[in-house]
């Protein structure tokens, strides 16, 4: 036989399980703590780097600080403001960021990032290479750089201005553009103007040096007596890939620039399309239809030849 509880009882217990869910509702902490501030590198070694930040607070009162980053990741008491990350490697790149969790699993916004490079040389790396400057004129400079490593092969990545402009396994390197490995365009370099040469080796692994020391290089002054021009590009021919044109010509001569320093401006249909240095062959974006392909061969002292143009249609 069911018993019915008197009403009295049902209310009671009704008041009771809702009371207590309300208040549960509204005893949860929902509030992080506030955001970390300045977080600052103090000081390193090749394996530790010592972090500190400015302090969070929190309705709570109780907190812990984590450090993140592609680092170690740290749990740190909020009775400390600082923290010193161990177990780093050498020639490594680090981002560290600082946040306040709460105990109640609040997480306050994360702290500005820092980024470092550890000092030292990443194990098994190449050495940082040593690089000289061996000739410089108006138009061009030449560089050698050496690294050494245990492997057979070492590639150099060679920086101008802080860009990469080539990547080779070879020892040394002339340079007309800043740009001369790039397959569409080239910026020539300038005359009396001061450029900052630097070098990065890597091995076969990806393992890459700690990049060189900056040598600075100063382009000289163009002759001012020289007021001839190089003789016009002859024996220019065009074809097309289906993709490029296929651009080459025989090479100008000058009474002063070597046929490697001179350089070649090509245009279509009146605009530059490509400069190369030194060469006589260039791959230009094509277009379909009737075009007038136009070639000036320029000196180290920017005296420009006749232009040769030929119309072309594919």
């Amino acid at each position: 036989m069911t018993r019915t509880p008197p009403p009295f009882a049902v209310a009671t217990l009704v008041t009771l399980v809702c009371g207590w869910s309300l208040l549960s509702a509204q005893g949860r902490d929902r509030t992080p703590p506030t955001t970390p501030t300045n977080l600052t590198v103090t000081s390193m070694t090749e394996s530790t780097v010592s972090l500190s930040w400015g302090p969070s607070t929190d309705n709570s009162g109780k907190f812990n600080y984590y450090i993140s980053g592609n680092g170690p990741q740290v749990l740190v008491p909020q009775t400390s403001t600082s923290h010193t990350m161990t177990g780093l490697l050498p020639g490594r790149i680090y981002t560290f960021k600082v946040a306040a969790r709460d105990l109640s699993g609040n997480n306050s916004k994360s702290s500005n990032a820092v980024t470092i490079t550890m000092p030292g040389e990443i194990p098994g790396a190449p050495t940082k290479p040593v690089v000289q400057l061996t000739g410089v004129g108006p138009t061009h400079f030449s560089l050698t750089w050496l690294a050494t490593d245990d492997g057979p092969v070492i590639f150099y990545d060679i920086f101008i201005d802080g860009r990469m402009v080539a990547s080779t396994h070879l020892r040394s390197g002339t340079f007309t553009c800043a740009n001369v490995m790039v397959p569409t365009y080239c910026v020539p370099v300038d005359q009396s103007t001061t450029y900052s040469a630097t070098v990065r080796a890597r091995d076969s692994q990806g393992k890459q040096s700690p990049i060189s020391d900056p040598v600075l290089v100063t382009t000289l002054p163009a002759d001012p007596s020289d007021q001839s021009a190089p003789t016009s590009p002859v024996n220019v021919v065009v074809n097309t890939d289906g993709a490029f044109l296929m651009v080459s010509w025989s090479a100008s001569s000058d009474n002063l620039a070597p046929a490697s320093l001179i350089r070649y401006d090509i245009y279509v249909d009146g605009f530059l399309r490509r400069v190369v240095v030194g060469e006589t062959t260039a791959e230009v974006d094509f277009y379909f239809g009737e075009q007038n392909v136009t070639i000036i061969a320029v000196d180290t002292a920017d005296n420009e030849s006749e232009p040769v143009t030929v119309p072309i249609h594919f």
